[in-house]
């Protein structure tokens, strides 16, 4: 029987919880973790563990093995990623921007960290900020469409509605077939933007 990749498995848990696939990435996560068991992968362990956890929103406990694994792999961008996003979750929002930096310091290579830091960023009301995050996200991984979307909705807040539209759209054509509700999300978006730009 042919070895499962865990770095595959963890990118696309990551695509799987984006698009709110949850029963998808609810099997990936089992599947992960019965592999890493077999060979006691305990980075791997560690890591899905967590992400059961944060699927359940029990993310105190998420963070307790996303440390574990931090701790077996200091510079693991992904894993900062999630921790700082549980962090956020529990309301401590500069503790997760610390973490999402800390994170950043150790792997600068690492899109969903920026991306994430842009998105609590956006949520705090930081939109020039958050711009400059997820245009980096976009650098290090282009077409993200996350990234594409939150940052058109950080220009909607700017009040700059033609760079709104223009995000919007690209995250319309990224999306296409992939996630329903992020489809309906983005028009219902482009409609407020319409009907502000005309005012």
């Amino acid at each position: 029987m042919q070895k499962i990749d865990l770095e595959k498995e963890r990118r696309k848990l990551d695509r799987e919880i984006t698009f709110f696939h949850f029963r998808r990435a609810k099997r990936i996560i089992l599947r992960a973790l019965k592999e890493a068991r077999k060979d006691s992968q305990w980075f791997y362990i560690y890591y899905f563990t967590a992400q059961n956890y944060i699927l359940s929103e029990k993310f105190r406990w998420a963070i307790k093995y996303l440390n574990k694994a931090l701790h077996l792999r200091p510079s693991d961008g992904c894993t900062y990623n999630d921790k700082a996003l549980c962090v956020a979750e529990l309301g401590f929002y500069e503790k997760a921007l610390a973490c999402f930096n800390q994170g950043i310091a150790k792997d600068r290579d690492c899109a969903s960290l920026y991306h994430n830091k842009g998105w609590l960023l956006n949520f705090l009301g930081e939109y020039k900020d958050a711009i400059l995050c997820f245009r980096k996200a976009l650098e290090l991984e282009e077409g993200r469409p996350e990234a594409l979307f939150s940052l058109a909705d950080s220009y909607y807040h700017l009040g700059e509605y033609q760079e709104a539209k223009k995000y919007f759209g690209k995250a319309s054509r990224v999306i296409e077939g992939k996630c329903s509700y992020l489809r309906r999300e983005v028009a219902r978006h482009l409609k407020k933007v319409k009907l502000n730009s005309c005012l």
